[in-house]
């Protein structure tokens, strides 16, 4: 569909802007790097032993930092996943429970509504950190509904009461993914993890030795692994977009089955 190659492309673009920045600030300095030093027949650095005591400390504290931002954006990352599945598990709830109510043809239609509105809307929007104007005022219209039921038995009741907490859920989910969709790393961590890096390119020419095959061993295989690792947390660092990104065919789901719940055409 027109809204889906939508979708797929913004996805495409915003993957695609976001490794150009590590390639930009970290990938053309460190083929200048080692352009300039197999090039360059520059003498192996005196006292090597002392500064390579040294170049393994700040090894060492950066590699912590790394992993404590990877860490972090990972737990994140699940949470968002567990969120978007609760918020598809509450809406298919919610049918159900609509079905025991007299008079709820509005809020059933309401929730179909919203959960159009998710897959055709919201999706879309989250590729690039937004939320669908539409799928807003989808969820309000469903509250509105909501308040409009009136129950008139105990066990109508008791339905009210548990549609009102899966109702609470969603828009609880809901906002845990307007927060989430944008990028979760503080810029001021991502400048300290690309100066890290500049200061590792350095602390590596002042462990240079002679032989430039050696020393070429040692440090493509090194450059290579932390620019993996940086491009790894770029990627979750956005959920929504990027190769590893949140799983949204729950929603699909969701709107399959609460519009055969309401007695709709399945979409």
């Amino acid at each position: 569909s027109r809204t889906a190659n939508a979708a797929e492309h913004a996805v495409t673009n915003l993957f695609w802007t976001s490794e150009a920045s590590v390639i930009l600030f970290l990938g053309l300095p460190t083929a200048a790097y080692l352009l300039y030093a197999y090039w360059r027949n520059a003498p192996p650095i005196q006292n090597l032993s002392e500064t390579i005591a040294n170049f393994n400390l700040f090894n060492s504290l950066y590699s912590i930092f790394l992993s404590m931002a990877l860490v972090t954006l990972l737990v994140n990352f699940n949470n968002v996943q567990d969120d978007t599945r609760e918020e598809s598990e509450a809406m298919v709830s919610m049918a159900r429970l609509l079905n025991g109510l007299d008079d709820a043809a509005g809020a059933k239609k309401a929730l179909v509504d919203y959960a159009a509105a998710v897959v055709r809307y919201d999706r879309p929007a989250m590729a690039q950190g937004e939320m669908s104007p539409e799928a807003h005022a989808a969820i309000d219209g469903l509250w509105n509904q909501a308040y409009k039921l009136q129950p008139t038995t105990k066990a109508q009741e008791s339905l009210t009461r548990l549609l009102l907490q899966d109702l609470a859920d969603i828009t609880k989910c809901r906002l845990t993914r307007r927060i989430k969709a944008k990028e979760n790393l503080h810029p001021m961590i991502f400048g300290l993890i690309v100066a890290g890096y500049y200061v590792m390119l350095i602390k590596t020419w002042l462990t240079r030795v002679g032989n430039r095959k050696t020393q070429l061993a040692f440090e493509l295989p090194m450059f290579a692994m932390v620019i993996l690792v940086i491009t790894v947390i770029e990627d979750l660092n956005t959920p929504f977009v990027g190769i590893v990104n949140i799983d949204t065919s729950f929603f699909d789901y969701a709107y399959k089955r609460v519009s055969e719940l309401a007695g709709l055409p399945r979409p």
